[in-house]
């Protein structure tokens, strides 16, 4: 499959997700990580809204724009808001992802699992171990600390550089957000590894064998979570069925019947 196909997989199979879950009557697993997410996004967006006031403030202070007198003044207090607000969605979508990926991590894994189970029938189920559950969320949280400081090295020099050349900003906005919905995939393909107990190694070579596939997950999901209240409920739980779904059919050449 080539990667514009493999893309497109990523985007389409949010409508298989939910056609999954109504198929195999998911709902009630959709409950706990739905809430759980409703709290992350609030208060981070809360703290966002905060962040975003002072630091405007603290800039248009730093360069004497608190009360713009002329046109270039005015003009340049706008850029400040408008490259500072740009820089804080990023920064809260990086913020927003690494909490959600880190703290709904169990609640997402039971989904995962679940998922992984319709779709291999044969693979005989396994009961809960506390000393399993506990190395898969060290191991969960290994690899996101591990992407998340390679997401950085990445997007921190692009957001710098958004910042300070304001007419590269458009295009190292683009590109910083392909870097995120990229992690973010990662994150939700992990998931299905995990169940698979794919070691790190092996779960990193799956996700970059298939990275447009992963881009194409976590930007559907980004663009979800603007749908007001269903978004932000739903998003992470669809965006880990899809991605399950997604990698099945990658991975093992099936197509998934729902």
């Amino acid at each position: 499959m080539n990667p514009f196909k493999k893309f497109l997989l990523g985007v389409r199979l949010y409508g298989k997700a939910f056609s999954f879950t109504k198929e195999h009557n998911l709902w009630k697993y959709h409950l706990l990580p739905a809430f759980l997410n409703l709290v992350i996004f609030l208060s981070v967006g809360v703290l966002g809204y905060y962040f975003v006031g002072d630091t405007i403030d603290w800039l248009e202070s730093l360069v004497g724009l608190e009360n713009p007198e002329n046109w270039w003044q005015k003009g340049l207090s706008y850029l400040v808001i408008f490259l500072v607000s740009v820089a804080s969605v990023l920064i809260y979508l990086k913020l927003y992802k690494y909490l959600m990926l880190i703290l709904l991590a169990p609640a997402l894994s039971i989904v995962a699992a679940k998922v992984q189970e319709i779709l291999h029938p044969d693979r005989p189920n396994e009961e809960f171990q506390f000393p399993q559950f506990v190395s898969d969320l060290k191991r969960g949280l290994t690899i996101s600390l591990t992407n998340l400081a390679i997401e950085l090295g990445i997007t921190i020099p692009l957001i710098l550089l958004g910042i300070f050349v304001s007419f590269l900003s458009p295009f190292t906005t683009i590109i910083v957000i392909l870097v995120e919905s990229y992690f973010l995939g990662f994150g939700m393909i992990d998931l299905r590894n995990e169940f698979m107990k794919l070691g790190v190694k092996e779960s990193r070579e799956t996700v970059k064998k298939h990275r447009p596939f992963a881009v194409g997950v976590g930007l559907t999901m980004y663009l979800m979570i603007l749908i007001p209240v269903l978004g932000i409920l739903f998003a992470p739980i669809w965006a880990c069925i899809s991605a399950g779904l997604g990698i099945y059919e990658l991975e093992e050449g099936s197509v998934t019947e729902v």
